[in-house]
């Protein structure tokens, strides 16, 4: 299945990842440059095509929601040309602790990534703030805020971003730490379903909390050997779970846990 571009408003459109994959969100002004939020060089040639059907003339800033790979690798590619990277200090600092190893091992598998773009490397936003800043373009004005709590919510840079004039709440990966007050006509995730209006976005978090204590009950009970690896994978990946797509991260996160890697 391929990824789609959906019109959200006048303005906002994202980039859907096929089966539960990483969203990309472009944001047009009225010149037609654009803010885009997050790109994953392994799938640049889907953001570049993006880009060319929004009618988007050039990148203006690429503002990155957090540090994990999906969603800064490719800084690199836009900073070669001259696009400013946006970010929280909390991202940047994780980036230069942990990214340089966890850029190198989600490379491993697609080796070619290095001949087809020279010289690719971690690279780190240009653009650092603390708390909340503003992006402005012409007719779009994008509210950043960092998020996350005590210093590490879902990463240790969680931040977003709500574009004022088409009431967009761009959430990143964070799926429900300090978003229920939040105003907003669409919502836009880092993984599955866009949301139209705040009622859905509320539902939306409370079934992920719903899912994530239902996972952390059943990760409790293969901690004490009530329950082995193999249940808790199935039932994690059946039922109205089954639909979330992105299975084989409940593997991974069993390892984790396992391994004293996973909160």
């Amino acid at each position: 299945m391929d990824s789609t571009i959906r019109q959200l408003s006048g303005s906002a459109y994202v980039v859907i990842g096929p089966e539960g994959a990483t969203h990309f969100a472009i944001i047009k002004a009225r010149d037609s440059s654009a803010a885009l939020i997050d790109a994953d060089i392994r799938r640049i040639d889907e953001v570049e095509a993006a880009l060319r059907l929004t009618g988007c003339a050039k990148v203006s800033y690429l503002i990155d929601t957090h540090e994990h790979f999906d969603h800064t690798s490719a800084n690199f590619y836009f900073a070669q040309r001259g696009v400013p990277i946006v970010a929280s200090a909390g991202c940047v600092q994780a980036m230069k602790d942990d990214g340089a190893a966890d850029f190198t091992r989600m490379l491993k598998p697609v080796p070619e990534l290095y001949e087809r773009f020279p010289g690719l490397r971690l690279t780190l936003p240009d653009v650092v703030f603390d708390e909340t800043a503003q992006v402005k373009l012409p007719r779009v004005t994008l509210h950043l805020q960092y998020r996350a709590e005590n210093g590490h919510s879902h990463s240790k840079g969680d931040t977003t971003i709500y574009f004022e004039e088409e009431e967009v709440f761009i959430a990143g990966d964070l799926l429900y730490t300090a978003l229920f007050e939040t105003h907003y006509k669409h919502l836009v995730p880092g993984h599955g379903s866009t949301v139209e209006g705040e009622q859905s976005g509320m539902a939306y978090f409370k079934r992920t909390h719903d899912y994530l204590e239902d996972f952390h009950g059943h990760l409790e009970e293969l901690k004490f050997d009530r329950k082995s690896e193999s249940e808790v994978a199935q039932h994690m990946q059946s039922g109205a779970y089954a639909a979330l797509g992105k299975s084989r991260m409940v593997e991974r996160n069993i390892n984790h846990f396992l391994t004293e890697r996973w909160f």
